[in-house]
């Protein structure tokens, strides 16, 4: 029996114009740095059509992890560990979650 966690996320995820030099490193973040609860949500997302389109790390805090997909999220989703966030403006993005803990993660739209 492995002690290895199962893959959540795999290329599927991602958009097709996510940079092929950099889908493994991403993916690797995806599913080992990123907070449970944003993973969730990612994950309802890529179900529901939307891609990934970056994955970066110590960002907005050191340590934390963003994501940003590629379309508006397709649904709310509600959690205690997850807060949502309508920034709508062009220059940055349209809403996003974040974590309550430190280092916040967060997951842009």
């Amino acid at each position: 029996m492995s002690d290895k966690a199962p893959t959540l996320f795999t290329e599927a995820c991602l958009a097709s114009s996510f940079a092929p030099t950099e889908r493994r490193e991403a993916l690797a973040r995806l599913n080992t740095l990123l907070h449970p609860a944003l993973q969730r949500i990612v994950a309802a997302e890529v179900a529901a059509g939307n891609r990934v389109v970056d994955v970066g790390i110590d960002w907005p805090d050191e340590g934390s992890v963003h994501v940003t997909l590629q379309r508006h999220f397709t649904a709310r989703h509600a959690g205690k560990q997850a807060a949502f966030s309508l920034c709508d403006d062009p220059h940055y993005w349209h809403a996003d979650y974040s974590t309550a803990d430190k280092p916040r993660h967060l997951l842009i739209c």
